[in-house]
């Protein structure tokens, strides 16, 4: 984009932000953001989202998240920026009930409101926030969905060669690897995955897990009883946040995925564009994803008895494993 436009990030202050902006070569605006609802806090920011707008006269303005989406957007929209885009990456209202749903939805169709053009991850997504009536204005998919695809030329097997890192982690050549790609939390469907693993693994002790990705302990923290498995058994390995993901791919044999909600699901593309197939919850975005037997199979949300089934299922057939990869 950098051809074309002059691009600054927008974000709460950290390392991300300070790393990506100095790997793509573009400027940066560190303005403290709270995921959570706080009126104080959020007024703040966006005071401050105002006064950055105001001094930077934006052409275009492209907000993502339910909170820092809403709060630039009305800077923007009190800025009279001409184009302010919003992008629903997912419905977080669908993973709360009561008051908070009814505020999450509200916020989502101000978001909506203050937006000249609105954007879905998924036509899973799109056909609720027409369901729930969060907007009548027209939502966009881009082809099939999700943010920008997969690029095919990075995330190429041939090209990634995994085998030290197997040795590192003591990954043997019979061994067979599930992985999770994605933040540790529990709405992601973790605590049924290291549960349904350590009652396989007894079973079938030539198994691993591979957990890639941060534990967050702020929001939607893991159960103690999982946080326990995790660091006292041997056969789960958790690498903590990778800024590289191909090569954990590359040692999985089966990705697994038991998420609540998505919007759209984009590791199982990286998993499938590395080979590896899938085994996912059969929700909004991820089901546009994924193929069953072709490309991995879909379980109901929320249990445990079908993701244990599902991996069970894996472990005895390895052969459908192999085709579909």
């Amino acid at each position: 984009m950098k051809s074309e436009f002059d691009v600054t990030l927008v974000s709460s202050p950290g390392t991300l932000l300070t790393e990506t902006s100095r790997f793509y070569g573009i400027a940066s605006k560190e303005i403290s953001m709270q995921r959570e609802i706080s009126i104080v806090k959020d007024l703040f920011s966006l005071i401050k989202l105002i006064g950055f707008f105001a001094k930077e006269k934006p052409t275009i303005i492209h907000a993502n998240t339910p909170k820092g989406g809403l709060l630039s957007l009305i800077a923007a929209w009190v800025c009279r920026v001409p184009n302010r885009l919003y992008f629903v990456h997912g419905l977080r209202y669908q993973g709360t009930e009561g008051l908070k749903k009814t505020l999450l939805m509200f916020m989502e169709g101000l978001s909506c409101k203050f937006a000249t053009k609105v954007f879905s991850v998924s036509n899973g997504v799109k056909e609720v926030l027409l369901e729930d009536q969060i907007t009548k204005k027209p939502i966009n998919v881009i082809w099939n969905g999700s943010i920008n695809g997969i690029d095919l030329d990075f995330f190429n097997p041939a090209l990634i060669d995994a085998s030290q890192l197997k040795a590192e982690y003591s990954i043997g050549k019979e061994d067979f690897v599930f992985g999770f790609v994605g933040r540790l939390v529990s709405d992601k469907g973790i605590n049924e995955l290291v549960a349904s693993f350590a009652k396989l693994n007894l079973r079938f002790p030539n198994t691993k897990l591979l957990l890639v990705g941060p534990i967050e302990s702020n929001l939607d923290p893991l159960l103690p009883e999982t946080l326990k498995e995790i660091n006292s058994n041997n056969k789960i390995i958790s690498t903590g946040y990778q800024s590289d993901v191909r090569l954990f791919y590359k040692m999985m044999n089966l990705f697994v995925f038991p998420s609540y909600r998505e919007g759209f699901g984009i590791s199982l593309m990286e998993a499938s564009a590395m080979n590896v197939p899938s085994i996912s919850s059969n929700i909004i975005g991820c089901n546009e994803v994924i193929s069953p037997t072709i490309n991995g199979n879909l379980i109901l949300p929320k249990n445990q008895e079908a993701l244990f089934h599902s991996m069970e299922h894996a472990l005895l057939h390895t052969e459908e494993v192999k085709k579909m990869a």
